[in-house]
């Protein structure tokens, strides 16, 4: 049933992964913490779905819609979930928020073109989300209830993008195209006062993400060429590109550790293939923990830090697996025919 992988040899970077055993035990998995929801589409369409880190699966979402896991709320009660259907000819979304314990999913608004990328305020009572209700994009604020009223943070013609909460709760990242092309910028979650450009290169910068102590924004761009992850604080200063001059394919998917040292991200290659590093924000030498030979995407922190989730093809379909945060003791958590894909690992409280 378990399968496993580690990196044989130098995986890269500045150090290797320690030998270690070629899969967790069932006690080292039964001692992880939390919950991972992830997405699937083992029934034919995409639906959300919860493993335990040794391997007890439940389906929380069944509805005829496609339904995507967004970010479960604070006390890990709740999950966002954006669902999507097509109505009249045109594609809608749906912000709906699921009780993991069971119960009937509350939608926040009405169908629209664009309602997805959400973050929780960290009280759990409000969310931003990108929403066309009033404009063509824009970050609106709203409570995670049925028909929540929409408050527009930002007000720009050529919309703002994929915002993101300060662990405070008192500011929000987000991209706004207000000059042409996609920059960072902050606003105050309150509405209040004019927003702080972080960013002011003439390429792309986006997908920006705080770290959990809110010391730093991490975000993609291709000012290189290439699509890179850079570091910033969130008054604009130290900018500096996370892997340094470990450079290894085009780098996206990146999620701060709990404690706000360490970095996992993406390297994609040419061929399609893709490895998974993790990069101290101190600075370093980036190590590979997995060794390119397949498809290792979407990679996610376990909440002591300890271990990783990730979405690897290396069995013939697309699963989850879990890993030591060194990269050893890779195994595959999911079995069933059918992609999984989209993990986030949390405690419910």
């Amino acid at each position: 049933m378990l399968g496993a992988m580690g990196c044989e040899g130098r995986c890269g970077g500045a150090s290797t992964p320690a030998p270690g055993p070629q899969s967790l035990s069932e006690a080292e998995r039964r001692a992880l913490p939390g919950t991972i929801v992830f997405l699937s589409e083992r029934a034919g369409q995409k639906d959300v779905w919860r493993v335990t880190p040794d391997g007890k699966e439940t389906q929380v979402t069944s509805a005829p819609e496609d339904e995507y896991p967004g970010p479960p709320s604070p006390d890990g009660q709740r999950l966002l979930v954006v669902a999507s259907g097509e109505a009249n000819g045109r594609v809608f979304q749906q912000l709906r928020v699921q009780p993991l314990e069971g119960g009937a999913a509350v939608a926040l608004h009405p169908p629209r073109s664009r309602a997805r990328n959400a973050s929780w305020g960290p009280d759990g009572t409000w969310l931003v989300a990108e929403s066309d209700a009033q404009g063509f994009s824009d970050v609106v604020r709203l409570a995670p209830t049925a028909n929540a009223v929409d408050t527009r943070l930002t007000h720009e013609k050529a919309g703002c993008f994929e915002p993101a909460v300060s662990p405070d709760g008192t500011q929000v990242a987000c991209v706004c195209s207000t000059e042409g092309d996609p920059e960072v910028y902050v606003y105050r979650a309150d509405g209040t006062g004019e927003p702080r450009r972080i960013t002011t290169f003439y390429k792309e910068d986006r997908s920006p993400r705080w770290s959990p102590d809110g010391q730093w924004l991490l975000f993609v761009s291709d000012r290189e060429r290439r699509e890179r992850m850079y570091l910033v604080r969130p008054d604009g200063s130290d900018l500096r590109v996370l892997s340094g001059e470990g450079f290894a394919g085009d780098e996206r998917e990146a999620v701060f550790s709990p404690d706000s040292q360490r970095v996992a991200y993406v390297a994609r290659h040419a061929d399609g293939k893709s490895r998974i590093w993790v990069a101290k924000v101190a600075g370093g030498a980036p190590v590979a923990l997995t060794d390119g030979t397949h498809r290792d995407d979407m990679p996610a922190w376990s909440p002591d830090g300890k271990a990783l989730v990730f979405v690897s093809e290396r069995d013939g379909d697309t699963d989850l697996f879990l890993m030591r945060a060194d990269g050893t003791g890779q195994t595959r958590l999911t079995t069933a025919k059918g992609a999984d894909w989209l993990p986030t690992w949390f405690v419910p409280r």
